[in-house]
């Protein structure tokens, strides 16, 4: 009886990650706009029933293909080292451009996901979060200081969000990289003692 249960549970397992995998690849290919949710069914081969069901709707839908993409940037850049911060941010950087390459990066975390989601859950990802700590490790010697810190992390978060985009756009992606990766570097150097 309990192998039953643990069966069953299994089943909801892969029924679940099924559907989020389906969904993850045509928010990827077609968009948010352009992707129903009797599309994601249809490519799981289940009726709607069981997607309703694990999901709700299809914003939380989304909600959960960006957060399984914001892990996957988490994973890819790994933990972080112990550098001082502009080369750890660097080090991240060229690995979020690396990731701009990715059609379901593109789509789902620079296009849809500020636009579907709103602004406030970019700014609030473990992606930022992840950045901010790098700055938040610097010693502050005073309130103003901190806040400093603080408004550069958010600006400079929303700056590399839009390079990403810009670069992954370009007609030549790789020059557009080495572009983004100079101004980040110029910017640090001047930005972060």
């Amino acid at each position: 009886m309990n192998q039953a249960r643990r069966t069953q549970a299994q089943r909801r397992a892969e029924t679940y990650q099924q559907v989020l995998d389906s969904a993850c690849r045509l928010f990827a290919k077609k968009g948010f706009a352009n992707t129903s949710l009797e599309d994601i069914a249809n490519d799981c081969g289940l009726t709607t029933r069981p997607v309703y069901h694990y999901f709700g709707n299809k914003l939380k839908l989304f909600q959960a293909a960006y957060d399984q993409m914001m892990v996957h940037i988490l994973d890819n850049l790994g933990a972080v080292e112990e550098a001082a911060p502009s080369e750890s941010l660097n080090q991240h950087w060229k690995t979020f451009l690396d990731m701009s390459d990715d059609q379901g990066f593109r789509q789902i975390v620079l296009i849809d996901g500020p636009n579907v989601l709103g602004h406030e859950t970019w700014i609030n990802s473990l992606v930022a979060q992840k950045a901010h700590n790098l700055f938040g490790s610097q010693p502050a010697d005073s309130q103003e200081e901190r806040v400093q810190q603080q408004m550069f992390g958010r600006m400079l978060i929303g700056a590399l969000a839009q390079a990403a985009l810009m670069v992954a756009e370009a007609e030549d992606r790789q020059m557009a990289k080495q572009q983004a990766v100079l101004i980040v570097e110029n910017i640090l150097s001047v930005s972060i003692r």
